[in-house]
């Protein structure tokens, strides 16, 4: 299995170790995350006291993918203190998920660029380089842990957005659905205020911010593609037709959580 970017030959060489420390790195930082917000924010999940790992017990054995929106460039991995059980972290760290990150901020630039780096990958972050399309390695990867039935989570924006509304879904997800070998469960799911606790350009975090998550309803895409198959959709009109799909939900869920967070 290759690993993106940084630890290659670390992998190739002392997998054990490289899994170690990746296992060291999710629990350190899911862990301080939740205590960061327990402490410091106004927190609410719709629907209380469900977890993203609620789904994945029901479903050990599928493949899933979690979607949601961008407000901020610590969503991840600040969030998943919120929405993974501290258990799921420390005990099954192969059911905590695979994100693409944007390569130019998760593996270039500044001093200290090689420890940025080999710190994305430990968290689990692969490389996705922008503007190369839906045929690219860090795609090829995510599929591939989705074939071993390891969650994979994609921000459908592509970027950061730190407006109410939603813009337009890339198509990444219609491949990773299409292309993998069983049929995904898909999950959105939306937060608002992330983009208050460290807006863009900012390097300092705010405190006592109000933290709103919404969890909307599994999507099966069995029934998506068995669609598309009886009507003879083409490759691309598929792909098309399922990011549709998920942006129509992630949509309705990001209405009803606006009229949650801002009902003030």
């Amino acid at each position: 299995m290759p690993i993106p970017a940084v630890p290659v030959s670390l992998y190739k060489s002392h997998p054990r170790i490289w899994k170690t420390a990746s296992r060291l790195a999710v629990a350190t930082v899911s862990l301080t995350s939740k205590l960061y917000f327990k402490c410091f924010h106004k927190t609410n999940v719709y629907p209380s006291q469900y977890h993203l790992d609620d789904l994945a017990r029901a479903n050990w054995d599928r493949p899933i993918i979690t979607v949601s929106n961008h407000m901020s460039c610590v969503d991840d991995p600040l969030l998943w203190g919120i929405l993974y059980r501290s258990s799921t972290v420390i005990r099954h760290w192969d059911k905590v998920r695979w994100v693409p990150g944007a390569h130019e901020l998760c593996y270039e630039g500044g001093k200290f660029v090689k420890l940025k780096g080999l710190t994305m990958s430990l968290g689990k972050t692969s490389s996705c380089r922008r503007g190369e399309g839906v045929y690219q390695p860090c795609m090829d990867f995510s599929i591939e842990q989705l074939n071993q039935n390891r969650p994979v989570h994609i921000f459908v924006e592509g970027k950061v957005n730190e407006t109410r509304n939603l813009i337009r879904t890339k198509w990444g997800i219609g491949r990773l659905i299409q292309d993998c070998e069983r049929p995904p469960i898909v999950l959105p799911w939306v937060h608002r205020g992330m983009e208050e606790v460290l807006p863009m350009y900012h390097s300092i975090p705010k405190f006592n911010k109000k933290i709103t998550i919404g969890i909307g309803d599994p999507i099966e895409t069995e029934e998506l593609l068995e669609e598309c198959r009886r009507l003879n959709f083409s490759e691309l009109a598929t792909r098309k037709y399922i990011t549709d799909v998920v942006e129509l939900k992630l949509d309705k869920l990001c209405r009803r959580i606006n009229d949650i967070h801002y009902k003030d």
